[in-house]
């Protein structure tokens, strides 16, 4: 089984190798901008997460504070089924949703998808998020 980094790697050869030379300028200028962004700094170890409640795929409301209650949160954000990094990752993380659950923590994946994108990522993707 190949690792996240083999799977980036993987699709970054053949993004490469197929994609238009206009294409593969934009996703490099999206990319440096978004490394120079202040959204590109994140939590660094030891930081906490802000609190937040968030409608789920299914309209429910959940919330960190309660989802902590149970154990570790493992916090991810998806920015939408177009995205096929984050779908890499959703997939690795999917991979090891049961030693992250047999350890007693979480698995929240936050996108500013609507609820009706999410159930369908969510559904098409067979993801077993507890949210």
């Amino acid at each position: 089984m190949s690792t996240l980094l083999e799977e980036i790697q993987a699709y970054q050869k053949q993004f490469r190798q197929k994609a238009p030379e206009e294409k593969q300028r934009l996703m490099a200028q999206a990319t440096a901008e978004l490394a120079a962004s202040d959204g590109a700094k994140g939590l660094t170890v030891g930081d906490e997460a802000p609190r937040f409640t968030l409608p789920n795929a299914s309209g429910q409301s959940v919330s960190l504070e309660d989802l902590l209650q149970n154990g570790p949160v493992i916090v991810t954000f998806y920015r939408g089924g177009w995205c096929p990094y984050c779908n890499l990752e959703l997939r690795a993380y999917q991979r090891e949703l049961g030693k992250i659950e047999a350890n007693g923590a979480t698995l929240v994946a936050i996108s500013p998808e609507t609820p009706d994108h999410s159930l369908s990522t969510q559904e098409k993707m067979i993801w077993h998020f507890k949210c």
